[in-house]
């Protein structure tokens, strides 16, 4: 028996394979399985066996089911024998098994790469700063945005836009406009969103005002009843959204 057969090397082939999975170095795994750099490095080059704890460790740190390791050395196991010629009758034997142990080093890096592959959670908006990037444009520049980034389709910015508002005085020409990109943003958020209707009927309701404020009762008794028909059947309680930070 050659020294690769005395130090189990089905065992340290399997070693590292979990390791090179997930792309790390041997003081990753070292690190994430509690097992000693010295050691785990006389592991992989073969200078001590490697121990089934130890395997099962490295399993465990890497994601890899722990019962998928003996079905893992199997596979390499008979991989050596075929690449040894110990396994007849011919090399097509040879090869097929040779896909057979490619196709579960496949499967075993998608296992333990899956959790790597979910998307990130969102990053928490800044409403302050979506807030502050508009207000420095003209009105014509805000609505340009709005309508081009989706980072500006936002319930609470909606909410914060038409809180400036209401802080215009009603004859102020930014107080209208502001109300109406308040409902523009509203008009951008999906239909599926359950606030949709009552951020665009808020919007309205400061829409009225700024119609108001400019002489125009007649434009102001239809933002008037928009609002009343989105808002309902709440009516005027859906002003208030105790959820949201920003409210009348």
């Amino acid at each position: 028996m050659d020294d690769a057969d005395k130090n189990d090397p089905e065992s340290r082939l399997a070693l590292v394979l979990l390791r090179e999975s997930r792309l790390w170095d041997q003081a990753d795994l070292a690190r994430a399985a509690d097992i000693s750099p010295s050691q785990l490095s006389a592991y992989e080059r073969g200078k001590r066996a490697t121990p089934r704890e130890v395997l099962e460790r490295a399993a465990e740190a890497t994601g890899f089911p722990v019962y998928l390791l003996d079905p893992m050395l199997s596979a390499i196991r008979s991989f050596r024998a075929a690449a040894k010629g110990r396994i007849r009758p011919d090399r097509a034997f040879a090869a097929a098994l040779a896909a057979e142990m490619i196709a579960l080093a496949q499967g075993m890096t998608d296992h333990v790469l899956a959790p790597l592959a979910r998307p990130a959670e969102p990053e928490p908006v800044d409403v302050e700063e979506l807030w502050a990037d508009l207000e420095g444009c003209t009105a014509a520049e805000r609505r340009m945005l709005v309508e081009d980034l989706e980072e500006y389709w936002n319930g609470d910015l909606c909410l914060r836009v038409a809180t400036e508002s209401l802080r215009r005085a009603a004859d102020d020409p930014e107080a209208l406009d502001l109300a109406e990109l308040a409902l523009l943003i509203a008009d951008h958020l999906p239909e599926e969103d359950p606030e949709r209707r009552s951020l665009q009927g808020y919007a309205w309701v400061h829409i009225g005002r700024g119609r108001r404020g400019r002489g125009d009762e007649a434009g102001a008794q239809e933002a008037s009843d928009r609002s009343s028909e989105l808002l309902a059947p709440g009516g005027i309680g859906e002003l208030l959204f105790p959820s949201h930070r920003y409210r009348e």
